[in-house]
């Protein structure tokens, strides 16, 4: 791809590229394009391949005819501009919890900028094309992750070497049954049925190391529920056992602990003095520990007795580290 790009115009005739590709079924010629976009029929060539490299875009080529190809098309939907701001708010959360740039994300952008025409969104999508051919690909772990997705959309079976926090490998066969985002660890989950441990549990998407799709298909269970699945975790984790976690914030920043207790469950109460107490039922308080560290000495933990042994050490040790008592 030509690294030279003209002066400003270059990602917005891009995305205007886009928008002729998709509104056409029988296609158009680089001739046509480069008559509408009043730029040259080579530069028309550099902008299909600016969409085909950094957005991830399916352009197919029918008799000299350029339009965006079946896998890039799936059946019309009709969003108002709610639905779709939702969306797009989901695609900018997404795009957070990346460390680089994924041509699928820009896409699923490109569609919603075109159905908003919102300029200050044209404008994000076009940075984010920029940024993306600045970056070296990444063409391995978008593969793997297709391989995934396909997995997932396809409901077929699929062989992955993973990678857990203690840095063991492992060959496991998944049925993927949901994909969780997260944002507390900007990560990706596949919650999937694991044929090694005969249970349904999450896998980070980022410690997945390889993945090979499978011929043999599986089916979801009908009373398979990602809400009622993560309802009792912290964040993600699954346990056999219940921690009751209760903790008191110093009045001073009760305000912004009433905001950061999202827990689903959490039941908050005034103390007399300003406090601000906090009661849950999680699946493991150790998923807890380091959001509870990061209040500092502004939260006391009044149980389980475990997480509380745990602050009380750390705390410690910190004290130690920097010399105090």
């Amino acid at each position: 791809m030509s690294q030279r790009y003209e002066s400003g115009e270059k990602f917005l005739r891009v995305i205007q590229l886009f928008q002729r590709l998709s509104d056409t079924q029988a296609g158009l010629t680089t001739r046509q394009l480069a008559e509408q976009l009043e730029v040259t029929t080579r530069t028309v060539q550099r902008y299909i391949s600016t969409l085909r490299d950094s957005a991830g875009i399916d352009i197919e080529e029918v008799d000299g005819r350029f339009r965006i190809g079946s896998r890039s098309r799936l059946p019309a939907m009709q969003l108002d501009h709610y639905q779709a701001t939702e969306l797009l708010l989901a695609v900018r959360a997404m795009q957070q919890m990346r460390s680089e740039q994924d041509p699928a994300l820009i896409g699923a952008l490109a569609q919603l900028a075109r159905a908003l025409s919102v300029p200050v969104v044209t404008r994000y999508l076009q940075g984010l094309i920029a940024a993306s051919e600045r970056r070296p690909a990444s063409g391995a772990r978008h593969r793997l992750e297709r391989v995934i997705v396909d997995a997932f959309v396809r409901r077929q079976r699929v062989e992955v070497t993973y990678r857990d926090a203690e840095g063991r490998e492992t060959r496991r066969v998944l049925h993927p049954y949901f994909l969780e985002p997260r944002a507390e660890s900007r990560s990706l989950y596949i919650f999937a049925y694991d044929e090694l441990s005969a249970e349904v549990r999450p896998f980070r998407l980022d410690r997945v190391q390889d993945a090979r799709l499978l011929t043999t298909s599986f089916t979801v269970p009908d009373d398979f529920d990602i809400d009622a699945v993560v309802s009792g975790s912290w964040g993600i984790w699954q346990a056999p056992g219940q921690d009751d976690v209760v903790l008191r914030f110093d009045r001073a920043i009760a305000e912004r602990a009433r905001e950061a207790l999202r827990h689903r469950g959490a039941e908050i109460s005034e103390c007399a003095n300003g406090d601000l107490e906090a009661r849950m039922t999680v699946a493991s308080e150790v998923e807890m520990r380091s959001w509870v560290l990061g209040w500092g000495a502004s939260v006391e933990v009044i149980a389980p007795p475990s997480l509380r042994e745990h602050i009380a050490a750390t705390l410690r040790s910190g004290a130690t580290r920097y010399g105090l008592r």
